[in-house]
């Protein structure tokens, strides 16, 4: 999809080395993820209510961030592509480097959130449900988030930008957590174990390593 958009909307969209497709590859990937993450959020919030569990809801609300940190993305890119003046003669170009890292701390921050959610859910543990619309919803997006770290690292790698493939480090983390999370669900169902706290909290870790080797890169 992000391939056909590219052809039908980027003048010289084959021109990488280019700012002006550069940027336009950046707005355009930035507004396509804020679509996503928040049909996302919606999906999972739904889910989450309906479940009772803490690890979809908190899930729900990393894809809300995720949203935050495309638009994050997408203005990155719009002020990068600005041209020189006189305070900044050589362009401003290192303000994607400025918004990679931004998103890499609010992968941060997310993580930490979750960490602490989670551990409360530990200590004072509930029963979750399970129907099949919770487990298509979570099916659903570890396929989306998939498909939007393949299409993050790939144009990342294309227009060599660090604030692309963070976010593409951040699809590929959700993508490891929804998938743990769903897995916590199917368990809780067919065994009555209380392990939702558990893993809410092993997401949370993994996201807090996901953010910190994005920020090292940045």
């Amino acid at each position: 999809m992000v391939r056909l958009l590219a052809r039908i909307l980027i003048k010289d969209y084959d021109q990488t080395e280019q700012p002006a497709v550069r940027q336009a590859y950046g707005i355009l990937c930035g507004g396509i993820g804020i679509a996503f993450n928040i049909l996302l959020f919606a999906g999972k919030f739904l889910a989450g209510s309906i479940s009772r569990s803490i690890a979809i809801t908190a899930d729900a609300f990393n894809n809300l961030s995720d949203a935050g940190s495309s638009l994050l993305t997408l203005i990155g890119f719009k002020m990068a592509g600005q041209k020189p003046d006189t305070e900044h003669p050589f362009g401003h170009g290192r303000i994607e480097y400025l918004t990679g890292l931004l998103v890499s701390l609010l992968i941060l921050l997310m993580g930490f959130e979750l960490v602490k959610s989670s551990f409360l859910k530990i200590l004072h543990p509930e029963d979750t449900e399970c129907t099949p619309l919770v487990i298509i919803i979570l099916l659903i997006s570890i396929a989306v988030k998939f498909y939007m770290f393949l299409y993050n690292r790939s144009t990342g790698k294309e227009i060599a930008s660090s604030a692309m493939l963070a976010t593409a480090t951040d699809s590929f983390s959700d993508m490891l957590s929804t998938a743990v999370v769903l897995a916590a669900t199917l368990i809780g169902k067919f065994t009555g174990l209380h392990i939702d706290g558990w893993c809410g909290l092993l997401v949370g870790i993994f996201i807090l390593y996901a953010g910190f080797s994005a920020a090292k890169d940045t």
